[in-house]
């Protein structure tokens, strides 16, 4: 799981190198918009994959990574804003809100589905148990009137 985490990471480092590259001058929106894309898609797929199974040190790493992502949202809004293209921000955060409602719907679901295996497993091995208690139980009885034979 560490690797999953270290990717969503590097793809940070890599938003942060195309930031600084567009504030210098040198860059334009399209290079950063598609790290961006590349690093919120990793972000989501990690939780999507580790929801509610995450080391203490993998969900602190996560909520830098979330956090970032929320700073590089405030920059690229900057960014839009002094290059006349505030549309253009708003059009991006229409399609990313849509992304993220379905991804929480996702995750409500995979959560959902993880707590009623869990609650399935367990009932079975409670089935199973009263299953062998009872087996033993009969066979120690047909043991005990055999022996009284």
């Amino acid at each position: 799981m560490i690797g999953e985490v270290v990717a969503v990471l590097s793809a940070l480092k890599a938003l942060n190198d195309g930031i600084a590259t567009v504030k210098e001058g040198k860059g334009n929106l399209d290079t950063i918009l598609g790290s961006w894309a590349e690093a919120d898609e990793k972000y989501n797929d990690v939780e999507k994959a580790k929801a509610g199974a995450m080391s203490y040190k993998d969900a602190l790493k996560m909520e830098s990574a979330k956090r970032q992502l929320a700073n590089f949202d405030q920059q690229l809004k900057d960014i839009c804003m002094m290059q006349g293209q505030f549309s253009l921000y708003t059009d991006i955060k229409k399609r990313m809100e849509e992304s993220r409602y379905a991804h929480e719907k996702e995750l409500r679901i995979i959560k959902k589905r993880k707590a009623e295996f869990k609650k399935t497993m367990k009932l079975v091995g409670t089935a199973v148990f009263a299953w062998v208690f009872f087996m033993i139980f009969l066979v120690a009885g047909i043991w005990m009137y055999r022996q009284g034979d």
